[in-house]
């Protein structure tokens, strides 16, 4: 895989050859920024791509690379540093891109922003940081904003690239990775079952305030499950108390992504929010999937995922509110547990129920 990555300097300077310059295979070009679970879902148009004769070059950043780099189906990444290119200045500097590519597609924007609404914020421009007027949708009572935003996320990409409805979105580990974690789960699981507890999302309504009781009830009720949770460093604090229990193997921080990701090909349910880590087994149908929505709706997220329940919030009237929230003063939270109302509103024991029923 060819990877360039785009240098340091002021984007009037930028010439052709810094993005490789024009193509002599027919070639697309696909622009896509974003955690790591908006990239694997870019991960299911690229295969029919492949198919219609494209050479597939994708424009990301880091957390882009580090999912594609072993993607059997891109032949070459685009990697500018977050934050290099201001928001005011994209534009400008995706000009650059006209006639290198026989097509290109662009991404930015599909999901966040379009089926996802984004309000007031502050954002680092080429000027310093600015307040940005957000979406004027984002004030709509939530009727006529669920019926401009429930549409599925899958199904605009795949519209936007211009390919059929064929999902197949999944992480490619390298073989070097597949073996340690399977060496790793050898040597620390000793039940029968695994299931991955993913605590965390990238918003505050991506937070179970349930994970304790449920985990404690499984401990209580069979001795032949294990959990393994995962989380990027902020997660720890959501670990905390289970130490020293060995049927509990706390990982937060401690792992790359590519490695959880690895690791979830081998869990028999995997259990958490809207995050990439549920995507990322999306299509993986001997695996289940017990998901929790908050800001989505079944037919925005899972409409197409295999083997998956999805639990929606009872009684939060704000749920599938279709917007993004940077913290609590958009987001309603529930008086009990202090978490979000949508993620508080999904019930403990119907979640155990549903594992519990797919370790057979």
């Amino acid at each position: 895989m060819k990877i360039i990555t785009v240098p340091e300097k002021e984007i009037e300077d930028f010439t052709p050859e810094d993005f490789g310059g024009v193509r002599k295979e027919k070639t697309v070009c696909i622009i896509r920024y974003g955690a790591f679970g908006d990239i694997l879902q870019t991960s299911s148009v690229l295969p029919l791509l492949k198919e219609q004769g494209y050479r597939v070059c994708v424009n990301t950043q880091e957390v882009g690379k580090d999912i594609l780099r072993s993607n059997p189906y891109v032949d070459e990444l685009i990697i500018q540093r977050k934050d290099q290119i201001y928001a005011d200045r994209l534009d400008d500097y995706w000009a650059h891109f006209d006639g290198l590519f026989d097509k290109i597609i662009q991404f930015s924007e599909s999901i966040e922003g379009s089926l996802l609404l984004v309000g007031n914020r502050t954002v680092e421009l080429a000027r310093g940081p600015t307040l940005i007027k957000g979406d004027e949708r984002f004030e709509w009572d939530k009727d006529k904003i669920h019926a401009a935003c429930n549409v599925n996320y899958m199904e605009r990409m795949h519209d936007i690239a211009e390919v059929d409805y064929e999902f197949d979105c999944r992480f490619y580990p390298t073989k070097k990775e597949e073996e340690r974690v399977r060496n790793w789960k050898k040597k620390k699981v000793k039940t029968k079952y695994l299931v991955m507890n993913a605590l965390s999302g990238s918003s505050v309504h991506k937070v179970w305030p349930w994970n304790d009781t449920l985990m404690a009830r499984f401990l209580d009720m069979r001795k032949d499950v294990t959990f393994v949770t995962v989380g990027d460093e902020s997660c720890k604090i959501l670990e905390s108390g289970w130490e020293s229990e060995n049927r509990v193997l706390n990982t937060s921080g401690e792992w790359p992504i590519r490695d959880v990701l690895a690791l979830a090909k081998l869990c028999n349910v995997i259990v958490g929010p809207e995050t990439g880590v549920l995507n990322s087994a999306s299509s993986y149908d001997k695996i289940h999937k017990t998901l929790f929505l908050s800001h989505s709706s079944k037919e925005n997220l899972s409409k197409h995922w295999k083997n998956t329940t999805s639990f929606e919030p009872f009684d939060a009237e704000c749920y599938p509110c279709h917007k993004l929230h940077y913290g609590f003063d958009t987001c309603q939270r529930d008086e009990e547990t202090g978490g979000a109302l949508c993620a508080s509103k999904i019930p403990v024991g119907k979640v155990y129920m549903d594992i519990a029923k797919n370790l057979k």
